[in-house]
């Protein structure tokens, strides 16, 4: 068993408690980063999965009637008017069906996002 040397009393020194709260420090930072990150991922999936369902949505109402062949753009109307879309209605490789694209964007400068749904009418 170890004896105290007289007058000395028992404790951590000021170096293992700033190597304590070093180790501390950096682990608390990369948990804020994990957690912005996770956060970012899930408003970016969010935007992506609003833009595949308003994208659909405008799609099979383009399929519904026969579509002429044309091309169109526009803004979606609130809560998603920070989407904007374009329709394509192109001629398929049968003459009584058309290719129908519909490009769904948003975002700002340069990280502006596009995802493009296709579907084909047939008469």
């Amino acid at each position: 068993m170890r004896e105290r040397i007289a007058g000395k009393r028992g404790g951590f020194t000021l170096l293992e408690v700033l190597v304590a709260l070093a180790i501390l420090s950096g682990t608390l930072v990369l948990a804020y980063q994990v957690m912005t990150g996770a956060i970012a991922a899930e408003e970016r999936s969010e935007r992506w999965t609003t833009a595949a369902f308003i994208g659909e949505s405008l799609l099979r109402d383009s399929l519904s009637p026969f579509p002429e062949i044309a091309e169109k753009e526009g803004k979606f109307p609130a809560p998603y008017d920070g989407y904007s879309w374009k329709l394509a209605v192109k001629q398929a490789l049968h003459s009584d069906a058309r290719e129908v694209d519909v490009t769904v964007m948003w975002g700002e400068g340069d990280r502006e996002e596009t995802i493009t749904l296709t579907g084909i009418a047939a008469k």
